[in-house]
């Protein structure tokens, strides 16, 4: 702290030397930055205005060493000077979508069956240990290791539900009625889709659309339990058979979707590394 008002001073120093108009655009980028959520450093000032006297000493104007208007060169400094972190993308949706297709929805696929309020917050608790764990180990390991390690968090994730399961005492039940729970079902169901289909526009090789098959499979077996006359044969042996059919028929579905994404995700890398080189 006893080094800003020295650092301040340089900041100053240094827009003095910009010309008139590298000065003006400065003043107005300066301006829209102090704008953002995030404050910017005097450092990252610093580092931004030697910058640009280099460029200028090039015979280079403001806008060409920023790329654009003030306003546009604010959008890319702010994705530069605050960078987000690398497992803070539309990819995290995937495992909160999968859990909650793929743990809690079936639980409740029968009307007769609560959800369990509590349990639901402890297996989501349980969840967010999980990815907190694994992303804090990724950067450790090579791809190999980073394998092993998700695979052994999976193992202690779903051992430590299973234990949850069992202990965690019956509280906060809430009935998926027929009428109520399969507006609430197939609502759900339309947004996730909604959700996937936004992402997808923005990143083509988005691993949501991996969830769209088990989805709307996981919710027609649930309005197949909750709407006459097939809500009858649900409850019965046969019932039972298509849930256990339609289940891994969803996980089948990710599987092979998945497998189609990475596919394209390695193409693209592969495509990427060979324009480096």
């Amino acid at each position: 702290m006893a080094n800003r008002p020295a650092m301040t001073a340089q900041n100053a120093a240094l827009r003095e030397q910009l010309t008139p108009t590298n000065r003006e655009y400065w003043d107005q980028l300066a301006g829209l930055l102090a704008q953002q959520p995030k404050p910017t450093s005097d450092a990252q000032i610093h580092d931004l205005l030697t910058g640009l006297l280099v460029a200028q000493n090039r015979q280079e104007d403001a806008s060409q060493f920023f790329g654009g208007t003030p306003e546009e060169a604010v959008r890319t400094l702010t994705a530069t000077l605050w960078p987000r972190p690398w497992w803070l993308t539309s990819d995290l949706w995937f495992p909160f979508i999968l859990f909650t297709v793929g743990i809690i929805l079936p639980t409740v696929v029968l009307p007769a069956v609560p959800l369990q309020l509590s349990l639901v917050a402890v297996q989501y608790g349980l969840l967010v240990i999980a990815l907190g764990l694994g992303i804090w180990l990724a950067p450790k390991f090579s791809p190999r290791g980073r394998l092993v390690s998700w695979g052994i968090i999976v193992v202690a994730l779903l051992a430590a539900l299973s234990v949850a399961a069992r202990w965690v005492p019956a509280a906060g039940l809430v009935y998926l009625t027929r009428k109520g729970g399969s507006v609430f079902l197939l609502a759900f169901a339309v947004v996730v889709t909604g959700l996937i289909v936004g992402v997808q526009r923005r990143q083509t090789a988005s691993w949501l659309p991996a969830l769209t098959a088990d989805v709307w499979i996981t919710t027609l077996l649930a309005l197949m339990a909750r709407i006459a006359p097939t809500s009858s044969l649900m409850v019965t042996a046969t019932g039972n058979l298509v849930i256990a059919l339609g289940t891994i028929l969803g996980d089948l579905s990710i599987l092979i979707i998945g497998w189609h994404i990475w596919q394209t995700r390695q193409s693209a890398n592969d495509e990427d590394n060979s324009n480096v080189k």
